[in-house]
């Protein structure tokens, strides 16, 4: 036996194990069995599902592979029987044994052969349940919970380093392709269906890395080829497990046979240069028993096909004059290009196409549109839902230190210490809009304007930039922002009905006017030196309006106080005046006892806190006894008898 053809089953064994090995990391990742670990740096779970199932098909189709060669090689030196197969074969052994790495290889591999009669009873079942695994592995991997396409943009970094990755995976794939094209392949029965799965495999991991190097450079329509690929392996998948499952109802293979479950169909397209008319009618007949030279439904079929497909684009043509108008959509009906009627949603029939066309025109659809997104963008971003009890929002955020992809800036003036001045101001405005509800809005709409889009955005900035210019940023963030939004949707809709644009504004929404975020935080400080100053100003203005009341106070009091003064000093001369001037005519009138009744007046109220008796020698009686005047004295209560006379007669 040839040593080539004894090293073929290890080789295969040896691609089939590795591409095993491979394929079980995007099978971990997709158990969750490294917690996303690859995902931290850009391997996103698609491109890892793709590969590992192109890798599954692989170690599939090579693992049952090697086992058929094993039993080749098994049978071919049981009908040789010679002992010069083993001598030619021992070396190889060896040869292969003294590497450690293919140690475990080398005794997996001598046991096999030695089973020989086993493989012959079980008849080709064990090679079957190994593809049955790889199909089966790579089903999962394309199918079960399949991931959403990643919306985050990884950096240019992460897509370059994958691209280089799989470039460099695919140069052993593209080795082992070469090498079963080549000589090696005339050594594999299987060699045309190995060569097949291996360009498969290398086409995945190809068109990976062109997607993310491509994808590198900002171009991100290119991940559209992913569904595509893997709609082909998995088609690919599918049809093998179709024919590995067929094995258990066919008869017995012989071991020099070649084993049809490890081909594709769909896969030789990937090898044009082996794909004949008389290839095809040869395997249809060996795998399926049909002669396509003998069949009468084939020539059938020749000779009814023209005609048949006439027929059906003849159908075909007329089905495009039938319109279906959904509910919320209308359509302008052109005959030869030229507008004819307005239609209601419904069914409805005309001239096929290009004869008749029905263009279609929104019915009440209501759209929104955010000045701050870029052109092309358009719509406004799908609002973020999130439960009562969860954390806000980061379209909720609407501080000013921070800037938001839906802001516009416009020029605004101010009046900075009696100059005239420009500053910046950030604007969120959202346009809420549809077509008019009226045919000659829909006409109007279809025929006057390319992109409303674009139409609205250009209109608003430009009234927005006029509205601007002639106000200050001070009396911007004053005004009420619904009023500045319904005038700004009057001057807007008022625009649009000169221009005969038919579309109706239904409301402008003002999110947000702040400055610039990186002048935030000046603004603030501008802001809170002006309370502050406003604050000192008031409390300066409070306390010289107490020091002025407390002044008209205390004013006002002395003033009283004097008033109140000359008043009393005139009141009591006055008072002294006119006691003068009855005392004059009292003594005019009277004569001396008058002035004797005042003296003992004045002197009664001088001393009328004490009893006292007057003795003047002034005071005489008719006769020279003195009189003692007791007429205002209080009674006297009689004293008790005094104990120092206490035994003495009265008189004594």
């Amino acid at each position: 036996m040839p040593a080539d053809i004894a090293r073929t089953p290890r080789l295969l064994l040896l691609i089939g194990i590795s591409s095993l090995l491979v394929c079980l990391a995007p099978l971990a990742h997709m158990l969750r069995l490294f917690g996303g670990f690859l995902a931290r740096y850009g391997y996103d779970e698609v491109f890892l599902r793709l590969v590992g199932a192109s890798l599954a098909l692989v170690s599939g189709a090579f693992l049952a592979a090697a086992l058929i060669a094993f039993a080749r090689v098994a049978a071919t030196r049981t009908r040789i029987g010679s002992p010069q197969a083993d001598f030619e074969e021992k070396p190889a052994r060896r040869g292969l044994g003294r590497n450690r790495l293919l140690a475990p290889l080398a005794r997996m591999a001598r046991r096999l052969p030695a089973r020989a009669d086993l493989r012959a009873t079980l008849a080709g079942i064990p090679e079957a349940f190994v593809m049955l695994g790889g199909v089966g592995v790579a089903i999962v991997l394309l199918t079960w919970r399949w991931p959403q396409p990643v919306e985050v943009e990884l950096p240019s970094r992460y897509l370059f380093m994958r691209g280089a990755i799989l470039i460099i995976g695919a140069f052993p794939l593209l080795l082992a392709e070469r090498a079963f094209a080549g000589p090696m392949g005339a050594t594999v029965a299987e060699a045309q269906a190995l060569q097949r799965l291996l360009r498969l495999s290398l086409c995945t991991f190809a068109i990976e890395a062109l997607v993310a190097l491509i994808e590198g450079y900002g171009f991100g329509f290119v991940r559209l080829l992913e569904p595509v690929l893997r709609f082909l392996l998995l088609v690919v998948a599918l049809e093998i497990g179709a024919r590995t499952i067929a094995v258990f109802f066919q008869p017995a293979r012989e071991p020099m046979q070649r084993a049809g479950f490890l081909s594709s169909t769909v896969a030789t397209v990937l090898t044009p240069e082996l794909v004949s008319q008389t290839s095809w009618r040869q395997s249809l007949e060996e795998q399926i028993g049909i002669d396509l030279s003998r069949s009468w439904a084939l020539r059938f079929l020749r000779s009814a096909l023209l005609p048949v497909v006439l027929l059906l684009l003849l159908f075909a043509w007329g089905l495009s004059g039938v319109t279906i108008l959904a509910g919320g959509q209308r359509g302008i009906y052109e005959r030869l290009g030229r507008p004819v009627a307005v239609l209601q949603p419904g069914l409805h029939l005309g001239l096929p196409w290009p004869l008749g066309d029905v263009r279609h025109i929104d019915f009440g659809e209501i759209h929104a549109l955010s000045l701050g997104i870029p052109e092309g963008e358009g719509a406004m971003p799908a609002p973020e839902v999130v439960g009562a009890e969860e954390a806000p929002p980061a379209s909720a955020d609407r501080l000013w230190d921070q800037s938001h992809p839906t802001e516009t800036s416009y020029l605004i003036a101010s009046d900075a210490s009696g100059r005239s001045a420009f500053q910046v101001v950030n604007v969120d405005v959202a346009l809420i809009w549809r077509v008019g509800l009226t045919d000659e809005a829909a006409l109007a709409s279809a025929y006057r304007i390319r992109d409303p889009q674009n139409f609205l955005r250009a209109f608003a900035g430009r009234l927005l930039a006029r509205y601007f210019s002639t106000r200050t940023l001070l009396g911007a963030l004053g005004e009420k922002r619904e009023g500045v939004a319904e005038e700004l949707r009057r001057e807007l809709q008022t625009a649009l009905g000169e221009a005969n644009t038919g579309i109706e504004l239904v409301a402008v929404v003002i999110e947000a006017i702040h400055p610039p975020a990186k002048a935030a935080d000046s603004y603030h400080e501008v802001q809170a030196a002006r309370v502050r100053s406003q604050a000192m100003i008031s409390e300066a203005t409070r306390r010289a309006i107490a020091a002025l009341s407390e002044a008209t106070r205390s004013a006002t009091e002395k003033l009283a106080s004097a008033k109140a003064g000359a008043f009393e000093r005139v009141s009591l001369a006055q008072s002294d005046a006119l006691r003068f001037a009855t005392d004059e005519k009292a003594f005019l009138a009277a004569g001396s006892p008058y002035l004797f009744e005042r003296y003992l007046s004045a002197i009664t109220r001088d001393f009328a806190s004490a009893p006292i008796t007057l003795l003047d020698h002034r005071i005489a009686g008719t006769s020279g006894e003195t009189v003692i005047d007791l007429r205002n004295f209080r009674t006297l209560v009689p004293s008790g008898p005094d104990e120092d006379i206490g035994d003495k007669e009265p008189n004594k």
